[in-house]
């Protein structure tokens, strides 16, 4: 895995948002060529502010009055599209709150409202999904998760070669959480592909996206009143049957959970607004935690003394999970809206901007971790590290994913030994997009071990 010694990027000519190879092969480079202009700059190709000192980035999630989640994943895709500043105002005077609140009520409903809403809403929203991973939830299906890595590494344990992320990294976390949703068995191919395709059309993944272009366009363009069902995608109204059925018919799974939750204030919302909270959870308990696999994976792979010393010493599997997280985070930034002209550490962020919070640039910042392009297993303070964001949206599927990791490797490092990248089957492809990195695929070969 390369660390930041990779020939840094010009920032002026570096098209990061899209799909420079430079970059797209290493990121760290051009996060720490944005560090050393100063505590926040501005992207010169989309004018988006680019956030990369760690206590910058607490600053920013917990002013939620001054910035908004509102373009959330979109990033330069929202840049104006967007409220825009009313030329001529003075700086410190400009507040577009208003506006951004008339725009929302234009957005269709499947822009995923709990990873774009504001306090109070996101609020309310985030109060139910903060109940299903609880740490008496996590000891009730550890041993159902644990049997289940141990039947998917039943299926290449004694080949010696697996490619790891189709076999195994994507597997695992899918099956997972079809299961802690209790999903039919008959239902899940067919959703997994929706899924899929959801994700590859931008809507909640990773997007190829070489031309942003088309996706602002496709908001500017797909902006219409109202959201009620009528604007659900297909797989929102299956999630929306789903609970219906649990609402009327409760069972001990996540979409009950979900579908039988009140808000603060003990009202019991309408299906429809709790629909999005089962379908993020959902879709954001796959592919997070299949680059967080991947990527442990790999850095495993080329580290055997590390393998041999977490197979004789599993407790501390979870550090070095932690470790990975900080080291080689799987969603590497999210993006916030600056509703009214902001001071952040000395620089000035006009109303209307758009500006990235890159989790991964603070989880290698020198003033926070010592030798941040190491990767230290053992590091006292990794768990500090903003791999699942901070303030108000921290992501709530946290215990769930370290809950896995730890899990998919106390059974994998039981069952292979001398694991190692097939160099003649391995070439390194990342995904085109800038939100969250994993390798697209990982062969590997391996010695068998008896369970």
């Amino acid at each position: 895995m390369a660390l930041s010694g990779s020939p840094r990027p010009d920032f002026d000519t570096a098209r990061f948002f899209d799909a420079d190879p430079q970059v797209l092969a290493d990121p760290h480079p051009f996060y720490e060529a944005a560090r050393d202009r100063g505590p926040i700059v501005r992207e010169p190709h989309y004018g988006v502010f680019v956030v990369t000192r760690y206590a910058d980035i607490l600053e920013v999630s917990q002013r939620t009055d001054d910035f908004s989640a509102a373009v959330s994943a979109y990033g330069p895709w929202a840049v104006d599209v967007l409220p825009q500043r009313p030329e001529g105002c003075p700086f410190g005077e400009a507040d577009v709150t208003g506006e951004l609140e008339t725009w929302r009520e234009e957005t269709p409903f499947g822009f995923i409202p709990v990873l774009t809403a504001d306090p109070p809403r996101h609020t309310d929203l985030r109060s139910v999904a903060n109940r299903l991973f609880t740490a008496s939830r996590q000891q009730e299906i550890e041993p159902r998760l644990r049997e289940m890595a141990e039947e998917m590494a039943d299926d290449f344990a004694s080949a010696g070669e697996v490619e790891f992320v189709s076999q195994f990294s994507s597997l695992y976390p899918f099956f997972v959480i079809t299961e802690l949703f209790g999903i039919p068995r008959e239902e899940q191919d067919r959703l997994r592909e929706q899924f899929r395709q959801r994700s590859a059309a931008g809507v909640t993944s990773r997007p190829e996206q070489s031309d942003n272009s088309a996706m602002r366009d496709r908001i500017r363009n797909e902006r219409a009143p109202g959201a009620g069902p009528d604007s659900l995608t297909p797989n929102d109204r299956q999630f929306l049957d789903y609970m219906r059925d649990r609402r009327a018919h409760p069972r001990s799974d996540i979409l009950t959970q979900i579908a039988t939750a009140r808000f603060r204030d003990g009202t019991l919302p309408e299906l429809e607004e709790l629909v999005e909270v089962s379908s993020v959870v959902y879709g954001a308990g796959n592919g997070t935690t299949t680059d967080l696999l991947t990527n442990a994976m790999q850095l495993l792979a080329e580290q055997p003394d590390l393998q041999d010393r977490l197979r004789e010493k599993r407790a501390e599997i979870p550090a070095f999970i932690d470790e990975v997280l900080r080291y080689a985070s799987p969603v590497q930034g999210l993006f916030r809206y600056a509703k009214r002209d902001a001071v952040v550490d000395g620089v000035e962020i006009p109303a209307g901007s758009v500006v990235w919070l890159v989790y991964a640039a603070a989880n290698r910042d020198p003033e926070r971790f010592d030798e941040p392009a190491a990767f230290d297993p053992h590091r006292e303070n990794a768990r500090h590290s903003v791999a699942f964001g901070h303030g108000p949206h921290f992501c709530p599927g946290q215990p769930l994913a370290r809950l896995e990791g730890r899990l998919a490797f106390e059974t994998l490092l039981a069952r292979m030994d001398d694991i190692r990248i097939d160099s003649a089957r391995f070439e390194p492809r990342w995904p085109a997009w800038y939100v969250v990195r994993g390798l697209e695929s990982l062969p590997l070969t391996f010695r068998p071990l008896q369970p």
